[in-house]
């Protein structure tokens, strides 16, 4: 077997194989088109009463902040500003 019959064959093999390949990837790609077009996607479901209850205790928490962890969060950052200009 001489050089130009194993580079015929090489040729051959490259062009099978990349054909394949093509072929395969655009059957997939035609497969998941169509089942994106004609297959609904699931919805969550969400349950108002819930999403409600969890608005209403955000807001109500975001409202009632103690004022003694207030201050406190105050004296430790004045304390802190202290000691790190010395």
């Amino acid at each position: 077997m001489d050089v130009t019959e194993s580079l015929l064959k090489a040729v051959t093999l490259l062009g099978l194989g990349m054909t394949f390949v093509f072929l395969f990837l655009g059957l997939l790609m035609i497969a998941v088109t169509l089942m994106a077009k004609y297959i609904p996607a699931e919805e969550p479901v969400i349950n108002k009463s819930v999403a409600q209850r969890k608005a209403a205790s955000t807001a109500s928490a975001k409202s009632e902040i103690n004022p003694k962890l207030i201050a406190a969060i105050t004296t430790a950052v004045q304390q802190y500003r202290k000691t790190a200009t010395v």
